[in-house]
């Protein structure tokens, strides 16, 4: 492009031009309109106007506006605490290979504090997809000077604005441009990894597959925030299934959020993956399937996992959810923290300024940041202050917990699998069963959690029980011993990680039950009802986790039901299947309420020592 032009109207339209003279890009075009039995140039002529619509030009003038005044309305005053030798590993790949930023998604404010970093450590403009709900003005034609692709959210059934996205993200690549999006496909509301989208990752492997690129190099991104002052509106849209609609008075109100400070924003680097050499190893013959598109995806998302850091805030919440309304003392809390964080550190596992949890001056610092952002209730008037969740605000104490969350599940699971053994007598068939638990466990949840293969999951539930007791295989011989093994454990998480999940499960499972097998389910109809029928067995305590109330959770066990074949009509062999499975979520929960009576026992024999 002629230097300055892009700076006029004409940029986007020559950007356009450009991309449709590309000898790659006619031959789609070309092979479209033979598939589709339409006129070559009339296909020719859709394709156009769609790329007129899509592409994004790199303009200097643009990106300043872009960088230094949007950029710190949406991102506030935070401080970037990022892995740099990972990014000077990453510029030296950037000089052979195009790179594929591939954050967790978290904030509106992800895209700029990514973009701020790169830009400091030297690395060129990424093209960044999203979706055209940011397209307003002025947002709109800012974004797209500055790198941004604004996706339609309802081009699925439109054959050519996909040919001419798969075709654009192959110019892109072929000519080495670095690309950055959001797999994830929105924010989270929960505060963990969501399961991927599979679409644009589907676009890249064609481009590889087709020669487009000989190589490009998949980077997972965690992005954590110890404070994200958007999150108590996202919990509100979960539990709504409605947000604003974006636009300037949205944009003023989200910018009037984020003049609080932010706090501090982790950005850590996973293990980069070469995408020609994962689908080499996946066996891809020249041919793209979605199986291998999938495993890319799940990979990359282990990645992101296995980076991202454990925080104070996400150990204090882990510590505080799972008590119920119950007020702690300082001295209770930390009793809670301290084994959690000693956990970290014998797991090394990637932390951020943990060491003050250490002492008692530290925690209470965590717990008066909490209570600042009105997460935590602070009351003074008593002996000593003590602290609970801020009525109302589980969601949002769980969307911090979340963030680390993943760290401790292989270690719920295995208590749930001891705890199960302690009610089986010895034989060579309890460990057996033992096994089978945790994979039951396992299955429940793999649309949750990003689970290793079956053989790796053994070898790392091995490993977490070695962490509980060296001696775990004498000390469980017998039935009373693994009673005494759960009770004498340095600390107990099964109840502080999984009842959310499982309840809202068994929510969704018992609903789908009472549903007649006849006919085909209305999903967005059955999450209403899981949200209102949810609601009134929390005010009767049926469930007791308010942050089970949750769509993006009722989402995910209608996935796992969808799996298992149970939304599809049916007869009485299908009716039998979801009440199996309102069964098998009742068991889980129950389990997990064993775990917690004994983690109370355990509790309130060590304060009645104290005394």
């Amino acid at each position: 492009m002629i230097p300055g032009i892009a700076l006029t109207p004409l940029a986007l339209a020559l950007r356009a031009h450009e991309v449709m003279r590309d000898p790659g890009v006619s031959e789609q075009i070309e092979q479209l309109a033979a598939r589709l039995d339409r006129p070559l140039a009339e296909v020719r002529k859709e394709a156009g106007e769609v790329l007129r619509g899509m592409v994004a030009v790199d303009a200097p003038g643009f990106n300043k506006v872009f960088d230094e005044g949007l950029g710190p309305l949406y991102s506030g005053q935070c401080n970037i605490v990022a892995d740099t030798p990972a990014l000077a590993r990453l510029r030296k790949l950037n000089e052979r290979h195009a790179l594929v930023f591939l954050p967790s998604h978290r904030s509106y404010a992800d895209p700029f504090v990514l973009g701020k970093l790169l830009r400091a450590n030297g690395f060129p403009r990424n093209f960044v997809p999203g979706g055209d709900n940011m397209a307003f003005w002025p947002m709109g034609p800012i974004s797209r000077r500055s790198g941004v692709i604004f996706i339609r959210r309802a081009g699925k059934s439109d054959e050519v604005y996909k040919a001419m996205l798969r075709a654009y993200f192959g110019y892109l690549v072929g000519r080495r441009q670095n690309l950055e999006w959001y797999m994830e496909g929105g924010r989270t509301r929960s505060g963990k990894l969501r399961p991927p989208m599979y679409g644009l990752m589907s676009y890249l492997v064609d481009a590889v597959v087709d020669r487009r690129a000989e190589d490009v190099i998949l980077v997972p991104v965690s992005i954590t925030y110890d404070r994200l002052n958007e999150v108590r509106a996202m919990a509100t849209e979960d539990v709504k299934a409605s947000k604003p609609r974006e636009g300037l008075l949205w944009m003023a109100r989200y910018m009037a959020a984020q003049r609080r400070t932010a706090g501090t924003v982790y950005v850590n680097f996973g293990e980069p993956l070469s995408l020609a050499d994962a689908l080499t190893r996946d066996g891809a013959d020249g041919k793209r399937n979605m199986l291998m598109v999938q495993k890319t995806a799940f990979e990359i998302s282990q990645r992101i996992n296995r980076v991202t850091p454990v925080t104070s805030p996400s150990l204090v919440t882990l510590a505080l959810l799972g008590i119920g309304d119950r007020a702690l003392t300082l001295v209770e809390i930390y009793d809670l923290v301290r084994p959690l964080l000693e956990y970290a550190h014998q797991r090394s596992l990637p932390t951020s300024q943990l060491e003050p949890l250490r002492h008692y001056h530290g925690v209470l610092d965590a717990l008066d940041n909490l209570v600042e952002i009105g997460i935590v209730s602070r009351y003074d008037d008593g002996l000593e202050p003590v602290f609970r969740i801020e009525p109302g605000q589980h969601s949002v104490a769980a969307f911090y917990r979340n963030s680390a969350v993943h760290w401790f599940v292989n270690r719920a699971i295995v208590e749930m699998a001891i705890s199960a053994g302690t009610q089986m007598d010895v034989s060579k068939e309890t460990w057996r069963a033992a096994i089978d638990v945790t994979l039951a466990i396992r299955d429940l949840l793999k649309f949750e959690f990003f689970f290793s293969d079956k053989h790796s999951f053994r070898d790392e539930l091995l490993a977490e029980t070695e962490l509980i007791g060296a001696d775990w295989r004498k000390a469980t011989a017998d039935r009373e011993g693994r009673k005494n093994y759960l009770a004498k454990a340095p600390f107990l998480v099964a109840h502080r990680v999984l009842p959310p999940f499982l309840e809202a499960y068994q929510i969704v499972a018992t609903r789908l039950a009472s549903k007649p097998t006849a006919r085909l389910l209305d999903r967005k109809q059955l999450i209403d009802e899981c949200m209102t029928v949810g609601h009134q067995q929390l005010l009767q305590q049926v469930v007791l986790n308010p942050e089970c109330l949750s769509r993006e959770l009722f989402g995910n066990a209608l996935l796992l039901a969808d799996n298992r074949g149970l939304l599809k009509p049916g007869g009485p062999e299908q009716e039998q299947k979801r009440k199996d499975f309102a069964r098998e979520c009742a068991d889980a929960v129950a389990a997990v309420a064993v775990i917690g009576k004994l983690d109370r026992e355990h509790r309130e024999a060590a304060q009645e020592a104290r005394r």
